[in-house]
């Protein structure tokens, strides 16, 4: 399937179901870089601690949420990390120029998740500043096996999605289904965000 038929299928299953599975949307090759890039940030020191809620809600509890991430930017020098932030760019377009979601910008992070975490039910669209309205998952796991852990669970109406998180898989679903990330037994990277209704820089209006 060409990436013109797979932007056609996506577009057709956001509406119809809430997310869509798109495998191969980086390279092999695409995602051992991001893995060496993600791991030499973390010996650097560059990545904290994840918390839950936004600006006065903030928090942090390893009870609820145990992954490590990094914040993305172009400020970044990394010719791929460029690169996937452009391939997000021109999808988040032509999303919006399709769906009309009034999408106006997105944020992304390196996420790790050391062995033995995971990350309970929640929505990624804040009750008090919901601005996110597509949630997305870059996959980043060499040689994944069943046992590994980390799927990520979709509660939707009538059923529940079980995603694994296999290398170069993109996971795209609306931010206001409830998720969660599965027990992880080995550690797991991905690029996570979310694809805004407003400029990032004003998302602390409500």
């Amino acid at each position: 399937m060409s990436s013109a038929e797979k932007l056609n299928l996506a577009i057709d299953q956001l509406s119809d179901t809430g997310y869509f599975i798109w495998d191969d949307f980086v390279t092999n090759e695409e995602v051992k870089k991001l893995v060496s890039i993600a791991n030499q940030s973390n010996q650097s020191g560059d990545f904290k601690k994840a918390g839950i809620g936004k600006q006065a809600l903030f928090q942090l509890d390893k009870s609820i949420r145990g992954d490590y991430i990094q914040w993305l930017d172009r400020s970044n020098q990394n010719q791929i990390v460029l690169q996937i932030l452009d391939k997000m760019e021109s999808l988040k377009n032509t999303l919006n120029e399709t769906c009309y979601l009034g999408l106006k910008d997105f944020e992304t992070h390196f996420a790790i998740y050391p062995e033995n975490t995971f990350y309970k039910k929640h929505v990624d669209r804040f009750q008090q500043n919901a601005h996110r309205v597509i949630s997305f998952v870059l996959y980043l796991n060499e040689n994944w096996q069943e046992g590994n852990g980390g799927e990520l669970a979709i509660y939707l109406e009538n059923q529940t999605e079980i995603v694994q998180p296999l290398a170069g898989r993109l996971l795209l679903f609306r931010s206001e289904l409830e998720h969660e990330v599965l027990m992880s037994y080995k550690k797991r990277y991905s690029v996570t965000g979310w694809m805004l209704d407003k400029d990032m820089s004003l998302t602390f209006l409500p």
